[in-house]
This record gives structure tokens, C-alpha cells and sequence, in this order.
């Protein structure tokens, strides 16, 4: 149900008349809020933004927690991809480059200093990546790494403009 935003799952034992029904109005960002539920978030809502290009439709939702650890989920087609693959290695390079570029650009990060490594913009972060794709091609029998070098592009560009438009919107804000 945190994956198909809007679907109700609805699970019925009939031996004993009991039943649970799922529903995520919010998708993977209840999922993502759902992950930090006991965490110290630092920041009150997921970032959250979708793209397709293509037949490739993708939903990145993330959020910061005051903690080191990084716990990031990828997903093609509601498969979870344990393994990562080309979707997850997109999605770390644009988010390592787009932070890295704003901490540039608001003199955050100076001159002389070294851009931030993979693992330091990692940690802390809860996020969730699904991909929605017509003909994924995954690695192994497993199904748990996907290898379209495609979907590589596509969600760097998603979530480069993704974060850029968070960070703009964010920096309109403190500035009023």
C-alpha cells in the first residue's frame, strides 16, 4: 500500500473474522514518515517529488533524521531491489552532486574546502525510491538489482530538478 498511493489493501482471515486494511493516502512518503516514526526528523515533512520520462515513471520521497545511519529502499515495479542497481546509483550521484552544488553556490561549502563525500550526505537520510518501468531488466534470478543503464539518466535528471526546486523554494523562504 506505501507504494500505490491511493490503493486500499484490505487482508481478511475469515477463520477468525478479522481483518486489516492498508491505505498510505501519501504513498512512499508515509512510508518514508512511517520509517522515522521514532527518530528525531530535521526537517517536519519528507521531500517528496515524481518524474517519468519515457515509460519510466519514478517517486522519490526523503527525509533527514538526526541519526548516522543511512537507510535508503529502492523498488522497481513494487519489487523491492535489496541489491540496488541502476535506479539507486542515480539517485546517490544527484543527490551527492545537487547538494554539493547548493552548498557551493550559498558559500556553505568554501572555495578551498573538499565537496562532501557519497557517505557524509547519506547519513542521517530515510528515503525511498520507486521506479515504475514497461521492460525492467534485473540482474540475477532474484529480481534484487536492476540493470537498465537507462534508468540511471532518468533519475539523476528527476531528482537533480527534484532537489534543485526543493532548495530553491527553500532558499525563497528564509529570505522573506
Amino acid at each position: 500500500a506505501f507504494l500505490n498511493k491511493g490503493l486500499t489493501i484490505i487482508l481478511t482471515d475469515e477463520r477468525f473474522e478479522k481483518s486489516e486494511t492498508y491505505y498510505y493516502e501519501g504513498g512512499i512518503k508515509s512510508f518514508v514518515e512511517y520509517l522515522n516514526k521514532s527518530k528525531e526528523v530535521l526537517q517536519p515533512q519528507p521531500i517528496y517529488f515524481t518524474g517519468a520520462k519515457d515509460d519510466t515513471i519514478v517517486e522519490i520521497a526523503l527525509q533527514y533524521n538526526d541519526g548516522y545511519s543511512e537507510n535508503v529502499f529502492s523498488f522497481v515495479n513494487n519489487i523491492n531491489t535489496q541489491e540496488g542497481g541502476t535506479h539507486l546509483s542515480g539517485f546517490k550521484t544527484a543527490l551527492t552532486r545537487s547538494i554539493n552544488d547548493y552548498g557551493r553556490k550559498y558559500n556553505v561549502i568554501k572555495e578551498n574546502d573538499e565537496n562532501l563525500s557519497g557517505e557524509d550526505v547519506r547519513e542521517g537520510l530515510t528515503a525511498v525510491i520507486s521506479v515504475k518501468i514497461r521492460e525492467p531488466q534485473f540482474e540475477g534470478q532474484t529480481k534484487t538489482k536492476l540493470g537498465n543503464s537507462e534508468v540511471r539518466g532518468i533519475i539523476d535528471t528527476i531528482v537533480s530538478e527534484g532537489l534543485n526546486e526543493f532548495f530553491e523554494r527553500s532558499e525563497e523562504h528564509t529570505s522573506e
